[in-house]
């Protein structure tokens, strides 16, 4: 009789469901919850910086854009790149195309976070090192220009694999960051957004710093002229 070997199969394909089932719905409680407590907090202090921003005419100076370019993609950092990092960390979605979308949205949110980071610190660097030719050139029109070239450049780069950077297809039913990403791009992302911007950070903030201690020690020196350990 065939009824025994349905049963088999019939059992055998439940037991495979429950498995693929038990998989995906592996949740990590105390990843998830720091998850959401970060994503409040993002939401709720950014949201914040926003609305303060947006009310108060007295803030509006070109430099404090760069901060609520930073904010909004901190922001859309809490909402959307935390719910799909804790979708991604129980293997969801499972189309391959779903998870290279929910990935490069990850990527790019915190490339434009990072990039933002960047131009802070160029704007930074410009104004104190070089006061008269910063405000002479730099105009609002000009720090909103350069926050758009930040989130562009955030999106064409988090958006490669989407476009056809990738590893191809999944090797099981798991949205798994590692196995949906081509290893070269990896690369690549490692270097366009941690060490680059990590270097050019680095370096204009320690130039500055250098260049505020060569000032005040000046100052110093030039209003209290009795101490000479400083001076020398």
């Amino acid at each position: 009789m065939e009824f025994p070997s349905n049963a088999s199969e019939l059992a055998d394909n439940l037991t495979v469901t429950a498995v693929n089932a038990s998989t995906h719905s592996e949740l990590n409680l105390p990843y998830t919850v720091c998850e959401i407590l970060v994503a409040v907090c993002a939401v709720f202090g950014n949201g914040l910086v926003i609305i303060v921003f947006s009310k108060e005419r007295k803030l509006r100076r070109r430099t404090n854009y760069y901060i609520i370019s930073l904010a909004t993609a901190d922001l859309l950092v809490g909402l959307f790149a935390i719910p799909f990092a804790i979708l991604a960390s129980i293997g969801l979605p499972t189309n391959l195309h779903a998870c290279l979308f929910t990935v490069s949205v990850l990527i790019v949110l915190c490339t434009i976070s990072i990039f933002c980071l960047v131009a802070v610190s160029v704007d930074r660097y410009w104004a104190i090192l070089h006061p008269m030719g910063y405000s002479r050139t730099v105009r609002t029109k000009t720090a909103i220009g350069i926050i758009c070239v930040c989130w562009i450049a955030g999106t064409l780069v988090g958006f490669l694999p989407l476009l056809g950077w990738n590893a191809g297809k999944k090797s099981n039913e798991k949205c798994i960051f590692t196995e949906v990403m081509d290893y070269d791009y990896l690369v690549f992302l490692y270097f366009a957004t941690i060490i680059f911007p990590a270097l050019l950070i680095a370096a204009f903030y320690t130039h500055i710093y250098r260049v505020v201690v060569k000032q005040v020690r000046y100052f110093y020196c030039k209003y209290t002229p009795d101490v000479h350990t400083v001076c020398t």
